[in-house]
């Protein structure tokens, strides 16, 4: 995951430095938890008991509120922002630099380190009478991209990407050059183009998907996840994404089949290339290249 290097503002991180463990809520939870946590101007890491509710609630969602309040009332701290369910801290390529701020007494093998984006910051502090707000979007906030794009860029990823603009090629060109006379010319375009960028692009981010749980046990590499590790999607999305779009395809590629006839049907499947990139896709992941530790 990467974020500004500045972030968060120095003040805050200053704060949550000496103000011990943290309030967490997540989406798909409901309640808070106190964890411990390493603040950076960049990234926040959040120390998470593995089997917990925060774990199995970040596979689900990615959104993550982290709040903190001082015991005197001097200050009171709300970031809102992105999350994933991280990976064991130890082996981890932080472990060095996220090891002093772990709870005394707990191994790193007990803990997971999540790392947490914030995009909006709320911070009072001062007198309680008059106190002083500042709140607004962090650098990561502005630059976050829309949630059609993130999508997008998922699906077509990696191998998918010129595939995908061969499937557009390949449809135009060849229903282009049946003439006018073909019947529901218009029709078998659009359904066409459902058939070969749905089982595409769904295999794909299915792919993203299960290369992220592997990637949370050291047996891939960052690549295999794509946004997921960036917190953009958290895997039960990419997953209900999946089979929305494979779905999608499967139909579109019967209709085909039925209106078309089998010829067609064949055609608009071989030059999905689905058959080459989803197979191709899930040996890489069975071989299980990680990342190198250091």
């Amino acid at each position: 995951m990467e974020a500004p290097p500045n972030n968060i503002p120095t003040e805050v991180v200053k704060v949550l430095a000496g103000h011990g463990p943290v309030s967490v809520a997540t989406f798909a939870h409901e309640g808070a938890a106190q964890v411990h946590c390493a603040p950076f101007e960049d990234i926040i890491h959040l120390f998470v008991h593995p089997g917990t509710p925060t774990e199995a609630a970040l596979l689900s969602s990615t959104q993550l509120t982290l709040s903190a309040k001082g015991d005197d009332g001097q200050y009171q701290l709300r970031m809102e922002g992105r999350a994933h369910a991280g990976r064991p801290l130890a082996g981890h390529p932080l472990l060095r630099a996220l090891d002093p701020w772990t709870p005394e007494g707990v191994r790193a093998h007990r803990l997971l380190a999540v790392p947490f984006v914030a995009e909006h910051i709320e911070y009072v502090r001062g007198d309680p009478e008059n106190p002083v707000r500042n709140a607004g979007l962090t650098p990561a906030g502005m630059k976050r991209q829309p949630r059609w794009r993130t999508l997008i860029d998922a699906c077509f990823s990696g191998m998918a990407r010129p595939f995908s603009i061969w499937v557009v090629l390949w449809t135009v060109l060849w229903f282009g050059a049946q003439g006018h006379e073909f019947v529901g010319r218009p029709l078998g375009v659009s359904f066409a183009l459902t058939a070969g960028l749905g089982l595409l692009g769904g295999v794909r981010i299915f792919a993203l998907a299960q290369g992220f749980l592997a990637w949370r046990k050291h047996k891939a590499s960052a690549k295999d996840a794509g946004c997921l590790v960036d917190g953009l999607m958290s895997p039960r999305e990419a997953r209900i994404i999946a089979a929305i779009l494979v779905t999608l395809g499967s139909v579109s590629q019967a209709i085909i089949g039925l209106i078309w006839g089998e010829q067609l049907f064949w055609m608009v499947f071989l030059f999905s290339g689905v058959w080459l990139c989803g197979p191709a896709w899930f040996a890489h992941l069975l071989l299980g290249r990680p990342e190198p530790q250091r």
